[in-house]
């Protein structure tokens, strides 16, 4: 039987918790249908979490009483960061529910020269990782930055072990070095990359990959180069 997760930022404890999160008790009791006596598990966002017992919905708030409490085993060994560039109608909204749903822990939305769309709701993209994070049993989730500029995000992604910069141009995947904890995957817009974007990339000492000889939509790209590279990095 499925057990339904939801985190956020709550204080865990074995003995009698309150809740009080109206959204929370609302998707539980009003959309999920969730009785009193039903186990549940609450995650603090930081990798702890806790099986709980519903006692009883008070208002906007729900009353748990916490059975035991661990950490996600589930979470990967590494430390993955998204650079996507922010892509039309809800097509990045879809990329980051996959991205991660396959174990990114950070998405940074980033603006280059052929990007279209140029905004974000940020409070609405946070949610949907949030429910992705939730719906793939894991412990953290993603921090999703403001959107940036091209030039900005280089100088920040400088603090990864290495960084991808996928582009049909660059060289097949083939995994990353064994000394590699933190790394960045870079995925441009629907009408790729500019030649200086990449050049550029290449002369701050990225590695240009390509994903095969098939052209795949952007989301698409996100989805496999986000599981390849994070599945890649060991402990």
């Amino acid at each position: 039987m499925k057990i339904h997760r939801f985190i956020g930022p709550y204080q865990l404890g074995q003995g009698t918790m309150r809740l009080d999160d109206a959204d929370l008790t609302h998707q539980m009791r009003s959309v999920l249908k969730l009785e009193p006596g039903e186990t549940v598990i609450i995650g603090d966002g930081s990798g702890n979490e806790a099986q709980c017992r519903i006692v009883a919905y008070d208002r906007g708030a729900i009353l748990l009483q916490g059975l035991s409490i661990g950490h996600n085993a589930a979470e990967l060994p590494g430390k993955t960061t998204l650079y996507c560039a922010v892509l039309k109608a809800d097509n990045f909204e879809l990329a980051a529910a996959k991205a991660t749903e396959v174990g990114i822990t950070e998405i940074v939305p980033i603006v280059t020269k052929r990007t279209v769309k140029l905004n974000l709701k940020i409070e609405r993209v946070e949610k949907i990782v949030r429910e992705a994070a939730e719906l793939a049993g894991r412990g953290l989730v993603p921090r999703v930055q403001p959107v940036m500029e091209l030039d900005k995000v280089l100088t920040q992604a400088s603090r990864n072990d290495v960084n991808f910069f996928f582009d049909p141009s660059g060289k097949e995947f083939s995994g990353a070095a064994k000394s590699v904890k933190q790394a960045g995957i870079f995925i441009g817009p629907e009408g790729g990359w500019d030649e200086d974007e990449i050049r550029i990339a290449r002369d701050a000492g990225m590695k240009i990959i390509s994903l095969g000889a098939l052209t795949l939509r952007a989301e698409t790209a996100v989805i496999v180069a986000s599981y390849l590279v994070a599945h890649s990095l060991k402990s």
